[in-house]
């Protein structure tokens, strides 16, 4: 009797369900950190670990995990989504009381961000849309936060849209019109391939 047809699909599942709760334990070690670490020095480098985390894990995600399978997918996603809050959060730690332009730093996460989506891009051709533009995006608000600065609300020759508004215009609006128009090429393509 051979259980090896089993014992790959209950692997498989249990991977799927493992990856399906990376994001929720990612998400409580975000939230817990304050409560659980001491401070200090050590404090500083766990969260800063933390952060980075979504990075390698996207590119295992990409590189290295078998496709067509569920796991990959939950993988990719739970990476893409930490990745974003991640990024988010490197932005309040920064700007939140920042009086004037955006520190160097917060312009060299964005373009590590940036540089780790087209490095998962790169072996993946059904995703290089979505993930150029969320790179796009990156490199855009990595710019805009450290060269755009004004004292006022509006950014320099750009008296109709606030910052927070072109904040979340490039934050949310490039990578949702990136996976709208990768999912139109997807479309394309397979309408072609019928």
């Amino acid at each position: 009797m051979n259980n090896a047809p089993q014992n790959t699909a209950s692997s498989r599942r249990g991977s799927a369900i493992a990856w399906g709760l990376a994001p929720v334990a990612w998400i409580l070690a975000l939230v817990l950190w304050p409560w659980l670490s001491e401070s200090g020095t050590v404090a500083i480098v766990m969260f800063v670990v933390l952060l980075a985390l979504p990075a390698p894990w996207l590119l295992w995600a990409s590189w290295r995990m078998p496709r067509p399978r569920v796991d990959t997918y939950l993988a990719e996603g739970g990476a893409l989504l930490t990745m974003l809050v991640s990024v988010y959060i490197a932005v309040l730690v920064y700007m939140i009381a920042n009086e004037g332009p955006a520190p160097i730093e917060l312009m060299l996460i964005f373009f590590a961000a940036a540089a780790v989506l087209i490095a998962a891009a790169w072996p993946l051709p059904g995703r290089r849309i979505a993930y150029g533009a969320a790179a796009l995006a990156c490199v855009i608000l990595g710019i805009g936060l450290r060269v755009l600065y004004s004292d006022t609300s509006y950014y320099p020759g750009i008296d109709f849209v606030t910052k927070d508004e072109l904040f979340a215009y490039a934050f949310l609006g490039l990578p949702a019109l990136g996976a709208l128009l990768q999912v139109a090429w997807w479309l394309r393509r397979k309408s072609r391939a019928a």
